[in-house]
């Protein structure tokens, strides 16, 4: 129910502004995709953020790698099919510390498509009720 209200007080992000939340995560998720799972010390944090800057985008979407992941994301977002976008990052990330980080993105990407659905409801309806 919060989200809701704050969803109508704030409205909700564009796709754009989607877009750009994304790319700024996906730093974030490279690098906690290359820190071990028992979390590491100084030395891994280290390790996994200069090898998270040196990551070669992937083309490949069929792998489970978290390049692979962001990759069909950015596809969805590009198709306009949020939901499904956020249903393969929450699963791509489901049990590691990326899950924690992409929490806030994940609401905002459902928002958006429960805001675009009644959208495209309420327009049927009053397309509905003029040819009476």
């Amino acid at each position: 129910m919060r989200e809701s209200k704050a969803c109508t007080t704030n409205g909700t992000d564009t796709l754009l502004q989607l877009n750009h939340k994304f790319d700024a995560l996906k730093g974030t998720l490279r690098h906690f995709s290359l820190i071990p799972p028992g979390g590491g010390g100084i030395l891994a944090h280290s390790l996994a953020h200069i090898a998270s800057w040196l990551k070669v985008k992937e083309v490949d979407q069929s792998g489970d790698g978290i390049e692979s992941v962001i990759n069909r994301v950015e596809g969805y977002l590009a198709e306009g099919k949020l939901a499904e976008a956020a249903a393969v990052l929450e699963e791509g990330v489901r049990g590691t510390q990326s899950a924690e980080i992409v929490g806030d993105w994940l609401r905002q990407v459902r928002n958006r498509a429960i805001t675009e659905q009644a959208l495209t409801l309420l327009q049927s309806y009053a397309t509905a009720i003029s040819l009476k």
